[in-house]
């Protein structure tokens, strides 16, 4: 429990005590066992997702041999893991996003959110999580990030978007992503996710205000420059084609 995905990889353990194999010795827990599972969850799920699974059932195997001295072998290393799916390129017209932030079934919560994520890039349990006092004159002090505290630089916009938001939020990140189905199901918005907002916004800071894929990285928070770089690419991609045209 002092994971901070912990929750999510409770809800998968719970998952995995459900197949039949959970019961097995974990000895008799083979690459085979391991491989028709993997073939099984694909049926349904998406690679990525089936790669997560597959991360838990490794701790496992890892945990056993490492802590706890059992002269078990990963099934896990041993397998071919799904291919991961190419990510999102979601983006919302402007028409849309007027729907989303204007419309009249988008709650003041929900308003704040989209705008805030789509102002400055934060994920979404980044922007859940904004208080009052993480506001520092142009910057925004983020406590709980993917892998570390960071501050970021906010716009002027930012600023006065947070300072008027209903702070704290008080909601989940579950409830977030029900109610902006819901708003997408409302107003025919059809294959968007919240997260979507999020790659949007990196993209506008590269477009509207030029930052280099270093600059955005610190906005961002990545520490792999290899996703904002095929981003820059696909804008530099679609730039070049108008100058074509």
């Amino acid at each position: 429990i002092t994971k901070k995905c912990f929750r999510d990889e409770r809800y998968t353990l719970n998952a995995l005590l459900r197949e039949p194999w959970s019961e097995y010795p974990i000895n008799r827990i083979t690459p085979n066992v391991i491989g028709s599972y993997r073939d099984k969850q694909l049926k349904t799920v998406s690679g990525s997702s089936v790669n997560r699974r597959l991360d838990v059932v490794s701790t496992v195997f890892t945990q056993c041999k490492k802590e706890w001295g059992y002269p078990v072998s990963n099934p896990v290393l041993s397998i071919r893991r799904p291919k991961k799916a190419e990510p999102r390129n979601r983006r919302f017209t402007d028409a849309e996003l007027n729907l989303l932030i204007k419309g009249n079934r988008t709650s003041e919560v929900m308003r704040s959110l989209i705008q805030i994520a789509l102002e400055t890039g934060m994920r979404k349990s980044e922007c859940i999580g904004i208080l009052p006092e993480h506001l520092k004159d142009k910057t925004l002090f983020i406590p709980i990030a993917k892998t570390k505290p960071r501050t970021i630089p906010l716009s002027k916009q930012a600023v006065e978007l947070i300072k008027n938001a209903p702070l704290p939020f008080n909601v989940k990140a579950d409830y977030v992503n029900k109610q902006f189905a819901k708003l997408c199901k409302h107003y025919k918005i059809k294959d968007a996710k919240f997260h979507d907002i999020r790659h949007q916004s990196l993209s506008n800071l590269m477009v509207k205000n030029n930052l280099s894929v270093g600059e955005t990285m610190v906005i961002s928070g990545h520490s792999d420059p290899r996703m904002l770089l095929k981003v820059y690419n696909n804008l530099k991609v679609e730039d070049t084609a108008k100058k074509l045209n």
